[in-house]
C-alpha cells in the first residue's frame, strides 16, 4: 500500500512533464483524481513498521483514527468533483486552472504529517530495536536495518522538502523539482525491494519468527533500580541453575532460543529470569547468550575443528543462524573477524 501510494504521489510531477495538464480530459482527469494521499502515507508507513516489528500481533486496533485526515481529504475532493462537474455551471474549486492537490498549504499540512509519521516510526524502531535484545537470542538477524535506513532518508527528504516548499511555494514548477521526485521514487522503490527481500528471507527462515515484545520488560534493564521487586537472594538461588542450563546443558546451542524458553525451563517467570542475567551478569538476554556461542566457537577454533569444517559450520554448531549475524557478533566480541581470529592462532 505505502508503495503504491508513493507511485501516485509522481503522478502529477510525471504527467505535468508529459503535458497532459495543457490537453483536455487529462487537464479534469488530473484535477479531480486526489493523486497525492499525502495524509494517508504518514499513517500506512507507521502501521506498517508497527506491523513488520511485531509481527504476531497482526496490524493494530483502533487505529482507524489515524486515517481520519485522509478521509476528510478524501470527501473534500469528492465534494469538488460533484460541485464542479454535475452541480455548477462553470467550474468554482478549478477556476484558476490549478490542480488543488498542488495548493500549498495542503503540501506543507501533508509534509508535516508524513514528517510526524516518520518521526512516531523511527521511536517505535528505536524501542523495537532496545526490546528485541530482551527476548530473543538471535537479535541481530531480526533488527530490520533497512528499515532505520529508510525511515531515517525518508525524514531527511521530506525534511528538505519542507524547507524549499515553504521558500519557494509555487509547487507547480516540475522542472526545478526533479531531483526531489527522483529520490523519492528511488527511496520508495528501494523500501518496497526490501521488503519484498525480507519477506521472501523470513518464508525461508520461518524459525526466526520475531516474537511479540512482551509489557513486563517495557523497562531498559541496563538502568539500576529496573526490576525492584525481585529480591537479590533469589537471584543468587537461581544463579547455578542458569549456568548449569547454559554450561551442562548447552542451551545456547538453540538458534532459536528467547527468554521465554529460557524462563519455562527454570521454572520462572521472564521477568525474573531478565533480571538473573541483567544483574548477576551485567548483560542481557541476547548478548549473554551470544557470549556463550562465541565462547564455544573460540574453544573449537582452538582445537582446530574448523581445519576439517568450515568456519560457518562450527557457528551453526554454536547455536548462531547465520554468516551474517555470527561475524557481527564474533567482531563485537572478540575485536576481530572470524578470519583474524584464525589467523592469530599459534600454528601447530
Amino acid at each position: 500500500m505505502t508503495l503504491f501510494l508513493s507511485a501516485l504521489y509522481l503522478v502529477p510531477w510525471a504527467a505535468g512533464h508529459l503535458g497532459w495538464y495543457a490537453r483536455d480530459g487529462y487537464r479534469e482527469f488530473l484535477f479531480y483524481a486526489p493523486f497525492h494521499q499525502l495524509l494517508l502515507i504518514g499513517p500506512c508507513i507507521y502501521l506498517y513498521v508497527s506491523t513488520l516489528l511485531n509481527s504476531r500481533q497482526g496490524v493494530p486496533r483502533r487505529r482507524w483514527w489515524h486515517f481520519l485526515p485522509a478521509a476528510l481529504y478524501l470527501a473534500y475532493s469528492l465534494l469538488m468533483c460533484i460541485a464542479d462537474l454535475l452541480v455548477l455551471d462553470t467550474p468554482y474549486f478549478y477556476a484558476d486552472g490549478r490542480d488543488r492537490d498542488l495548493d500549498s498549504w495542503y503540501q506543507i499540512v501533508g509534509l508535516l504529517s508524513l514528517i510526524v509519521y516518520t518521526g512516531l516510526s523511527i521511536s517505535r524502531y528505536r524501542l523495537y530495536r532496545r526490546d528485541i535484545v530482551l527476548e530473543v537470542s538471535y537479535a541481530d538477524a531480526v533488527t530490520y536495518r533497512w528499515v532505520r535506513q529508510y525511515l531515517v532518508i525518508l525524514l531527511f527528504l521530506v525534511g528538505l522538502r519542507l524547507v524549499f516548499l515553504v521558500a519557494y511555494p509555487e509547487f507547480g514548477a516540475f522542472g526545478p523539482m526533479f531531483w526531489y521526485y527522483l529520490i523519492f521514487g528511488l527511496v520508495s522503490s528501494a523500501v518496497g525491494l526490501a521488503g519484498y527481500t525480507e519477506a521472501v528471507r523470513r518464508e525461508v527462515s520461518r524459525s526466526l519468527a520475531v516474537p511479540m515484545i512482551a509489557d513486563d520488560l517495557d523497562a531498559d534493564p541496563s538502568s539500576s533500580g529496573t526490576y525492584p521487586d525481585i529480591d537479590a537472594v533469589d537471584l543468587q538461588r537461581w544463579k547455578p541453575d542458569l549456568l548449569a542450563l547454559m554450561e551442562r546443558e548447552l542451551a545456547f546451542r538453540d538458534p532459536g532460543l528467547s527468554l521465554s524458553d529460557l524462563a519455562g525451563r527454570m521454572d520462572l517467570s521472564r521477568r525474573q529470569t531478565s533480571a538473573l542475567i541483567n544483574r548477576e551478569f551485567g548483560q542481557n538476554f541476547n548478548d549473554f547468550v551470544n557470549s556463550y556461542r562465541v565462547r564455544a566457537v573460540r574453544h573449537s577454533l582452538a582445537a582446530e575443528e574448523h581445519v576439517d569444517r568450515t568456519l560457518l559450520g562450527v557457528a551453526l554448531d554454536a547455536g548462531f543462524n547465520s554468516k551474517t549475524t555470527f561475524n557481527r557478533v564474533f567482531k563485537r566480541e572478540t575485536g576481530q573477524t572470524p578470519r583474524q581470529y584464525v589467523a592469530s592462532l599459534p600454528k601447530t
